[in-house]
């Protein structure tokens, strides 16, 4: 018993320890060389209140395409107030639950440059967003994910999120695929194929993306710059972001398993240490001479794992992230899975939505067909329905 359990514990700390494989990762770095081939694209619903880097991409007014969806007053007039305003602006005409990948791909309509950078309202960089362009092109990246940080370190909550961002990039180097939503890179070409295949369900839609692009066997790389996002302030404004970034794990990680299959180190993590080994965690907690043994020694130990798996990205507020890692793993995965469930019952559906769209099979996907793609919204559906309507 004891020889077993000290081999599970050594294959949970491995898996735990990962981030030492990103040294090694194939990582794009940034040169001196820029483009300006590029399109950023900001897709903007719901509330005029989510764009709130307008003063970031100011300084790239020309490359900048607001993709606003007009469903209500308030965003007719926004959308408005912006063209006015000397902003370039795509309008979509979106109904029911709409998400950022459905009103992008409806954007690209109006893209004609060879790349396009998919940032979210809130998302700046401090270097030029060219450079990385011009990066992913030198490697003939289709799709890239790059570095995303907290902008904001004030609060406890934004502190922690800063160290989990840090830990969660640097194992974008061996795992690119896991695209961000709050920016990625990818040619133009490539991302009007990968979305129209996207089931644009909304939790989980961005590495959803990642998962198709690996699935039309494209080159998806990850790019060495580093972008900044907003996070929540607050717990309960974190609470209610992590309950959907929960409800997204639990979709890839059994509504799409065999799609996870296919990423063995993803699918042993996700399902089986993070959600399958759940109850036995909540199990451990009733047993309270049991608890007060060993969970001083786990906590040690992982803090011990947290520093010396991402030296590199190194922050004293460490020390406090298996508490936090620890509440997240007990709390949130029930509360992700409960609000799944809630959505597909509000969906009235038998079927599970979020499934992906992709089958088994890999194959290549003709970007010939996606070079050039405008018109009407009309013509731009048709032919999205029938470059996609073969049987998966």
């Amino acid at each position: 018993m004891t020889w077993s359990t000290l081999l599970l514990l050594g294959i949970l700390v491995s898996l735990d320890m990962q981030n030492l494989a990103s040294r090694w990762g194939r990582v794009i770095p940034l040169g001196d060389e820029t483009s300006t081939d590029y399109t950023l694209v900001v897709p903007i619903f719901g509330d005029p209140r989510y764009f709130r880097n307008g003063d970031y991409l100011a300084r790239f007014r020309d490359k900048a395409l607001l993709a606003v969806n007009v469903d209500s007053p308030k965003m007719k007039r926004f959308a408005a107030e912006l063209r006015e305003a000397g902003w370039r602006v795509h309008v979509s005409r979106l109904t029911g639950r709409v998400s950022c990948p459905e009103i992008v791909l409806d954007a690209l309509r109006s893209v004609d440059t060879e790349y396009v950078i998919r940032i979210d309202g809130d998302t700046v960089s401090h270097e030029d967003p060219g450079r990385a362009v011009a990066a992913a092109r030198a490697a003939g990246a289709d799709l890239c994910s790059v570095k995303i940080a907290v902008s904001r370190r004030e609060t406890l909550i934004e502190k922690l999120q800063a160290v989990e961002y840090d830990m969660s990039m640097l194992g974008r180097h061996n795992r690119a695929w896991m695209t961000s939503g709050a920016c990625m890179i990818a040619r133009t070409s490539s991302l009007r194929g990968i979305l129209s295949s996207h089931s644009f369900w909304f939790p989980g839609e961005d590495i959803e993306t990642g998962v198709i692009a690996k699935h039309f066997r494209l080159s998806v790389r990850h790019v060495d710059m580093r972008f900044f996002t907003d996070a929540p302030e607050t717990f309960r404004a974190w609470l209610r972001q992590r309950r959907m970034w929960w409800s997204g794990s639990f979709r890839m990680a059994f509504v799409n398993a065999d799609q996870t299959l296919r990423f063995p180190l993803t699918f042993a993590y996700t399902v089986c240490l993070v959600w399958l080994m759940w109850a036995a965690k909540w199990h451990e907690l009733f047993d309270v001479r049991h608890l007060a043994a060993i969970l001083p020694f786990v906590l040690l130990l992982y803090t011990g794992v947290t520093f010396f798996s991402n030296w590199s990205v190194r922050s004293r507020w460490m020390v406090l992230y298996p508490y936090y890692a620890l509440f997240q793993a007990l709390v949130l995965p029930v509360l992700g899975a409960l609000y799944y469930f809630w959505l597909w019952f509000r969906r009235g559906t038998l079927a599970p939505p979020g499934r992906y769209r992709i089958g088994l099979r890999r194959e290549a996907l003709d970007l010939s067909l996606w070079e050039s793609v405008s018109g009407p919204r009309v013509e731009w559906v048709a032919k999205v329905m029938r470059l996609t309507a073969t049987p998966r």
